[in-house]
């Protein structure tokens, strides 16, 4: 896949490529996130992202970690899971439903992505070298063009200036005149945005070498990634190294040692929700309201942030990370088996916001400083041992016990300082005002596990595993939780009476069994928060009531499904269906007054459901000397609802979202707002008295279609199709545009005596999004490229063993009728429920060429 295809990180290498995965890419700007959802949202108040395995230890993916305490740099945040070097990967198994309840158990109900690096081989040593330089840009978006009105002896002007690599030297700024209207005055326009982005340069490299004996082989890689992003004060710099070792001294016994290093260096601009970003200002600028920058010149007409101010905020995302593991493996007997696996992820991070004196007048006009350092580190241990041996010839028995232990500790601190005492200064300690903050949460799993496997004549299988978990954030006076598993599979195929025609294996499966999700640290605690009053006298003030009996939410899951090879096994086809209800939701119960607590507590009340088909097909349809052709296609539903709140709570908005709620009878993700449901006789719209259901945030329908095609064994072409569809994003870009008149109906007379008009401006009266909530539905082009392999006769006085040229493009193209720019796109970034384009950069496209040498 890596070969042909142009991804940069592991969100990129899961996209269109496993069924019933959906990957949400939060936006265009380099080194930030996507969303991961497997098989739907399973939680209305904790995360719906998969558990993170690297080599069967458990490693740090959890977004909401990487929004700092000091600020934000709005809605998109780095993603620990590109921290993981896509070609050092060997294999990665997506473990869905009940599949993870014995393994993974407490913390599995989102489901688990087990990644597994490459190894070495016995042979000679061999070399790899990858080479990648491209570019990225926009050139596939249109932004939109923001109008005003001015008289014709007023026209403005601007003093072109630079922000980081932008150069906005175009005439005028773009400012341009469109048309005189009606009532005399000039329509004027201008577009920021096409100024601001830029055609970026992407490069990448990466050696290894891996070979060995029979005893020791070995695989070591170094890498190094260069990305500038498309608006200024973007930039991602990845660097690191990998080291496995495997030790076979003799037959009963191997150890394996795997040991991971990456460096981050990452700029951040402002944008999304954010008044201080490019997007927000470029987007919603007036052009008849050109304003001046902290530095005295004129640009756009920004609402809030002059543009060349925007550029003097310094956000910087640095990390460091180390994820080590040493597996044993001891089988002292033919019939018994011993895996052993320790293992540590150590992330240290420094996330920095820097303003200096004088820079931006409208937010520090004497400068300020944000150093926030955090240290999550993860400690895991896992034991299994299995025992098999044949209860008669036919029948065959697999029995394993185990034992899992995970240890997670987050040591945050953060200094704050402002006002420094005069330019130059930028150390917190220099500013005349400063804070601090300090935060250290611990969390800890503990699990045990059996597991029985019978097995007939190799073709039907059945399996019976219980596991009991505890976890410190477990309500003191709540014991342990239980997760039952059981699961059949029938190899009909090996039957001698099976004959289908074109059938050539088939394999009937089913599955039941229930995972968890645990509260977060110190939700079960009764807690008081840190205050002080008149005269800085500290004390203390009631915050969090605790409830001793908290336990995890509790996800039973069934599937159904079979596997088939089909025409000469030419053709795999996977189809599986699941239906997953988690009972025991946590739903915050709002508090009773009295108490003297604020907000709500945390109970085991909810219950919601989610369920969907999925389907994998892939297959080799021609196979000659000449020509190859192979397709991959997925396809998979997936429809989830809000079964039942509890007792004593109502539906609510979706902490943070504009126009999003979470309703019994609907879905997790739903959207609500008043409709037009009559009109008076002169035409102005009567609106619903209460809000009505619009639709979901997620999809209800996705897959993707892969193609390759090769030619006389060296030429490959490769394109894949993926699409979305059966759902609403928020445009919250275009609402705002309208509010803030930057949209060309608010300066033209003659577009305002439309219906159309009347009801966008009667909702906008009324506090409604309902024009703005748009259907989604989209297919991308999201990838093509073209592979040569060069003739061994070229290569071989190069002293190389193979070498390969591709030239490859993603994101080339879409189709939808979503107004905005990308329905793609979220300004929530990872790891929320609401999802919405609300200033937020799009997507960008990226084309690369890529030298590929064995040596």
């Amino acid at each position: 896949v890596l070969e042909k295809a142009p991804v940069t990180n592991v969100a990129e290498l899961l996209s269109g490529r496993a069924a019933g995965v959906v990957v949400l890419p939060g936006s265009g700007t380099a080194g930030t996130g996507a969303s991961i959802r497997l098989r739907g949202l399973s939680s209305i108040t904790q995360e719906n992202e998969p558990l993170l395995y690297v080599d069967g230890v458990r490693i740090d993916n959890d977004p909401n970690l990487e929004t700092t305490n000091g600020f934000t740099a709005g809605g998109q945040s780095p993603s620990r899971l590109n921290d993981i070097v896509p070609e050092n990967i060997e294999s990665i198994e997506i473990i869905k439903g009940p599949a993870a309840a014995t393994l993974y158990g407490t913390e599995a109900a989102a489901g688990v992505i087990q990644i597994i690096t490459k190894k070495g081989r016995a042979g000679e040593t061999r070399w790899n070298v990858k080479a990648s330089l491209g570019r990225t840009d926009l050139n596939n978006v249109d932004f939109p063009d923001n109008f005003g009105d001015v008289n014709p002896d007023s026209l403005p002007s601007c003093v072109p200036i630079t922000v980081g690599d932008a150069d906005l030297s175009e005439e005028n700024c773009g400012l341009r005149v469109v048309e005189t209207l009606e009532n005399g005055r000039l329509l004027i326009a201008q577009n920021p945005l096409d100024l601001l982005v830029d055609e970026t340069l992407y490069q990448d490299y990466i050696a290894s070498v891996s070979g060995g004996s029979d005893e020791f082989t070995f695989y070591a890689a170094g890498n190094f990634t260069l990305e500038d992003g498309v608006l200024p004060s973007n930039l991602a710099e990845k660097y690191g190294g990998r080291a496995n070792f495997q030790w076979s001294p003799s037959a009963v016994f191997d150890l394996a040692v795997s040991t991971g290093y990456t460096n981050n260096d990452l700029r951040l601009p402002n944008n999304d929700n954010n008044i201080f970003g490019f997007a927000g200002n470029a987007y919603l600028a007036r052009p008849d309201r050109i304003r001046r920058s902290s530095a005295g010149n004129f640009a756009f007409g920004e609402p809030f942030t002059p543009i060349e101010d925007v550029g003097e905020i310094d956000n910087r995302f640095t990390n460091d990370r180390f994820t080590g593991s040493a597996t044993a493996n001891f089988n002292p007997l033919e019939w018994f088996r011993n895996k052993a696996t320790f293992g540590i992820d150590l992330n240290a991070e420094e996330n920095t916001q820097f303003i200096a004196f004088g820079a931006v007048a409208n937010l520090s006009p004497e400068g300020e400083k944000t150093n926030d350092r955090q240290t999550v580190y993860n400690v895991t241990f896992d034991y299994n041992g299995t025992a098999t041996w044949d209860i008669t010839p036919a029948l065959a028995s697999n029995t394993s016990v185990g034992t899992q232990v995970t240890n997670e500790n987050i040591d945050t601190v953060t200094a704050f300082g402002e006002k420094f005492p005069a330019p130059g200064v930028s150390t917190v300690s220099a500013a005349g005002t400063t804070q601090g903050f300090e935060a250290r949460i611990e969390d800890t799993t503990v699990g045990v596990y059996v597991q029985e496997q019978l097995g007939w004549q190799n073709r039907l299988f059945l399996t019976g595993a219980v596991r009991f978990d505890d976890n410190s954030a477990f309500g003191s006076d709540f014991d342990f939780e239980t997760y039952p598993k059981a699961s059949a599979s029938y190899v009909i195929s090996e039957e001698p009476w099976f004959t289908v025609p074109f059938v050539d294996e088939l394999k009937l499966r089913a599955a039941y069994g229930f995972a968890g999700r645990q509260p977060q640290a110190f939700d079960f605690q009764r807690t008081f928060a840190p205050v002080s009053i008149r005269g800085g006298v500290p004390t203390i003030t009631p915050d969090v009531v605790g409830n001793p009996v908290l336990g995890p939410e509790r996800s039973g899951e069934v599937e159904v499904g079979f596997d088939a090879g089909v025409w000469d096994d030419r053709i795999a086809v996977e189809v599986t269906y699941y239906d997953k209800k988690v009972e025991d939701a946590l739903v915050g119960r709002p508090n009773i007054p009295s108490q003297g607590f604020p907000g709500s507590q945390l109970f085991n009340l909810g219950e919601l459901e989610s369920k969907g088909w999925e389907l994998g097909i892939n297959g080799l349809l021609i196979d000659t000397e000449v020509v190859d052709y192979e397709f991959n296609l997925t396809a998979a539903t997936n429809d989830n609802e809000v079964i039942e709140l509890g007792e004593g709570v109502e539906g609510f908005a979706t902490p943070g979202s504009f126009t999003q709620r979470i309703e019994e009878g609907f879905p997790l993700d739903a959207f609500f707002s008043k409709l037009i449901v009559d009109r008076e006789e002169d035409g102005t719209p009567i609106f619903s008295e209460e809000d009505e259901f619009i639709g979901r945030a997620t999809p209800d329908f996705f897959g993707a279609f892969g193609s390759t095609v090769t030619l006389w064994n060296n030429l490959q072409l490769y394109a894949l199709l993926d699409w979305k569809s059966g759902f609403k994003i928020y445009n919250g870009t275009e609402e705002f545009r309208w509010r803030f008149r930057s949209v060309r109906e608010r300066h033209d007379p003659a577009l305002q005596e439309s219906q159309e008009f009347k009801d966008i401006f009667a909702f906008l009266v009324e506090g409604e999004e309902t024009p703005f909530i748009e259907d989604g539905d989209f297919v991308k082009l999201r990838e093509v490229s073209a592979t040569y392999t060069l003739p061994d006769v070229w290569v071989a006085p190069l002293g190389a063993q193979r070498a390969s040229i591709t030239v490859a493009g993603r994101n080339l193209a879409s189709w939808t009728d979503y107004s905005g720019v990308d329905p793609e796109v979220d300004a929530f970034g990872q790891g929320s429920l609401e999802r919405a384009d609300f200033l937020t950069v799009p997507q960008s496209r990226r084309i690369v060429a890529t030298l590929n040498l064995t040596l």
